[in-house]
């Protein structure tokens, strides 16, 4: 009997012993989750406290610090620290836009600071003379694909055209791989409020100018009148948006070659005077009736800057 009594009371202990070990697991068991969980709360916290303080940041940034409003201001305060490419400016009325900035200089279109408006190919009629987006304030292509690329071949029309105000000119043109350009000063709170009421509005650039935008490049020689929205006779002959018309009689109305941008050859948009027929160029030179360098229809990637 002592045995059995010895030996339950072992049993008893030992059953004790045992779920005092499992009560104390359970216990750390416990414990241990309780901790990953505070940790886990903690580590939320700190994330979101982090995206506080990132938002804060960016609230500070745009409160404190100078919102650029172009290009050339850009170029202007970082000198130093500015490639050609895409930059975030600010339009005016409490938003930002991203424009693509020339920040080096273009042959013919000195210094930095340059916005890209528009990119128009002579082959397409986008932007003709009679096209709507001369006068309207809709954008074309304006994404990624159409406005990181430069001086590349895609057509392209930016908000700045109705948005951004400037004091000079780019025009630029690129025919047979080569790249050139002129500038010029013309003061203006914006191209559309330059092109998109029709009116003639002249520029001093001069002949020379213009038609060396294109290599071998063909203009009649009498007429020249140039500037923005040059339509002598409207709807009849040719027309550009903004460049220089030319005839081989003393006056414009019935001018037959061009070098501009935003081109346009009568209501037929094809020319069929002094025996030859010219299909459509809305950028780069048309030349025919007695020019200068012979008969030319030269279809370039036209672009235009603004600073």
């Amino acid at each position: 009997m002592r045995f059995v009594a010895v030996i339950a009371v072992f049993c008893l202990i030992t059953t004790l012993h045992a779920q005092d070990i499992l009560g104390k697991q359970y216990l750390n068991e416990l414990k241990r989750k309780q901790i990953e969980d505070g940790l886990n709360s903690i580590d939320n916290c700190i994330t979101k406290i982090s995206h506080e303080l990132t938002k804060l940041k960016k609230d500070v940034q745009r409160l404190t610090c100078k919102e650029f409003k172009s290009c050339k201001e850009i170029f202007d305060n970082q000198r130093n620290n500015t490639a050609s490419g895409v930059y975030e400016i600010s339009d005016g009325s409490n938003q930002v836009m991203n424009v693509y900035c020339q920040m080096s200089s273009v042959s013919g279109c000195s210094g930095g600071g340059w916005t890209m408006v528009m990119k128009i190919d002579g082959n397409q009629s986008t932007f003709g003379y009679s096209s709507s987006h001369w006068t309207n304030k809709t954008t074309f292509n304006d994404n990624d694909y159409g406005r990181n690329g430069g001086f590349d071949n895609r057509e392209f029309k930016e908000s700045t055209y109705w948005k951004t105000s400037f004091n000079e000119v780019c025009v630029a043109m690129k025919y047979g791989g080569e790249l050139r350009a002129l500038s010029f000063s013309h003061p203006a709170s914006s191209l559309y409020d330059l092109i998109a009421d029709g009116i003639y509005c002249q520029t001093h650039v001069g002949r020379f100018q213009w038609k060396q935008l294109i290599n071998g490049s063909s203009l009649q020689r009498k007429c020249n009148r140039e500037g923005f929205n040059v339509n002598p006779r409207p709807g009849l002959n040719v027309r550009v948006r903004l460049g220089i018309v030319g005839n081989e009689q003393n006056h414009c109305n019935s001018a037959d070659s061009f070098v501009g941008l935003g081109g346009e050859g009568g209501t037929s948009y094809l020319m069929r005077w002094c025996g030859s027929s010219f299909s459509l160029n809305t950028a780069g030179n048309l030349a025919q009736c007695s020019p200068d360098n012979g008969t030319k229809n030269l279809k370039a990637m036209g672009y235009i800057l603004v600073r």
